[in-house]
């Protein structure tokens, strides 16, 4: 659904989504324009575009809420390049011969430090044993395979992360359409408010939390 304001300023214009915090009303309170770098829906065709994020604020003015900034589909706090670029770039290094942080870095339109960063910071999201965990739980013949010898660890948690998506919508669990990597952690966003940051430390990903009420 389309949360914007209509430019006619009429009584009947479609209000921001509930409060996150107190599940109240909301106002508009105003909007930017942003940079993203985003994929095609074959994953090439990386480009820079502009996107507009409004921003809401709680009618309550004790509401701990405040205001906050609305995101659109695929969007994630304080990132140039969408999830789903990083999610790409990070399951070519895992599974395409001859793959490198350069050519990556090239095929995404980065630097290769960038592609680098995006690996570590994967590798500290979650033990891979704990999504093994998840995905048993979900479905008991769905444990995924041990990690091969030759991936290493940023690589099989991506592809852990696109195992236990595809569990979750199987379950009925609303995710974004996209990579696991992305889907999951616009979902992690979008129910505890936890940003998952690049360049600092980032709150463990609450795996346990996403099957909650499944």
């Amino acid at each position: 659904m389309d949360f914007r304001p209509s430019s006619a300023g009429c009584k009947q214009e479609v209000r921001p989504p509930p409060c996150p915090v107190c599940w109240g009303p909301c106002w508009w309170d105003g909007w930017r324009l942003v940079a993203q770098m985003v994929a095609g829906a074959d994953g090439l065709g990386i480009r820079l575009i502009e996107v507009p994020r409004h921003r809401a604020r709680c009618k309550d003015p004790t509401c701990p809420g405040r205001s906050w900034t609305i995101y659109e589909p695929g969007g994630y706090p304080c990132r140039t390049f969408v999830m789903a670029v990083a999610a790409l770039g990070l399951a070519a290094l895992a599974t395409e011969l001859g793959s490198t942080l350069t050519s990556v870095a090239r095929h995404c339109q980065c630097d290769p430090r960038t592609v680098g960063r995006w690996r570590l910071w994967v590798g500290g999201l979650c033990a891979p044993a704990a999504l093994s965990r998840m995905c048993s739980r979900l479905e008991p013949d769905g444990f995924p395979p041990p990690q091969p010898k030759d991936l290493p660890l940023a690589g099989f948690l991506v592809l852990l992360l696109e195992h236990l998506a595809r569990l979750l919508r199987d379950q009925g669990v609303p995710l974004e359409p996209g990579p696991g990597l992305a889907a999951i952690l616009r979902h992690q966003f979008d129910r505890f408010r936890a940003v998952s940051w690049l360049t600092r430390a980032s709150p463990p990903l609450q795996v346990e939390g996403a099957i909650a009420g499944v």
